[in-house]
């Protein structure tokens, strides 16, 4: 009969407990911006959040995101349903949760539906919001291409942000993805995940908040 070495037992456990294991991460979606309390939009744009993922693990995603939007800006965005329909003379801002955690061994993003979204947006964004769009493609975090994900967590966050403005004649819609993409070494297991999760998502908040601020301006001043 041959024995095997205590040491060499455990390390066959633990394999396969890990190999069992879940292999992706997700976490909730938050944002400590100050508020914006100089910056007042009257009437206010409408505003409302969705979690369009799938698989939801953070149940609670669209409403965290969605208090600290409305701590952020206060009166200047009314919160709506989601698929509630836009009255005229008034502009909202739809923001859909596509993708938020990290995977181990995998990308969660496609950079050619990215590219796509990006290109339709531009197109899209006509008169004052052209260069909303603009400055957003500008500052993505989208690594081109493929690469491999063997070994690594690899964190995402995508936010579809549409906006619809039906001020004029002709109602504006525009659906502009805000990206996010950030790697770990599986050094700390789970916890690399998290934080490969939590680096993509702080990235995203950021151009979040970003994109509203603007947004907000031109429905203020035009």
């Amino acid at each position: 009969m041959i024995k095997i070495p205590f040491f060499v037992s455990i390390l066959f456990v633990l394999l396969t407990f890990l190999s069992g294991c879940a292999t992706e991460r997700t976490i909730t979606p938050t944002i400590s911006g100050a508020p914006r309390t100089n910056l007042v939009v009257s009437p206010a744009i409408l505003g409302s959040v969705y979690d369009g993922r799938t698989a939801q693990m953070s149940k609670d995603a669209a409403v965290t995101l969605q208090t600290d939007l409305s701590r952020i800006y206060g009166s200047s965005i009314e919160w709506t349903d989601y698929f509630d329909k836009i009255p005229a003379g008034r502009v909202s801002v739809r923001i859909r949760i596509v993708t938020l955690g990290s995977s181990f061994g995998s990308r969660l993003v496609s950079s050619a539906a990215f590219a796509n979204s990006v290109g339709s947006a531009q197109v899209s964004a006509i008169g004052p919001w052209g260069p909303v769009v603009g400055s957003l493609s500008s500052e993505q975090s989208v690594s081109v291409g493929s690469f491999s994900g063997e070994g690594w967590w690899n964190g995402a966050a995508w936010l579809d942000l549409e906006v619809q403005d039906n001020r004029g004649q002709r109602p504006i819609t525009f659906t502009m993805p805000i990206v996010a993409e950030h790697r770990e070494s599986n050094m700390l297991g789970y916890a690399s995940g998290d934080k490969a999760a939590r680096a993509a998502w702080e990235s995203v908040g950021v151009q979040l908040t970003r994109a509203l601020d603007a947004i907000a301006l031109i429905v203020r001043d035009h």
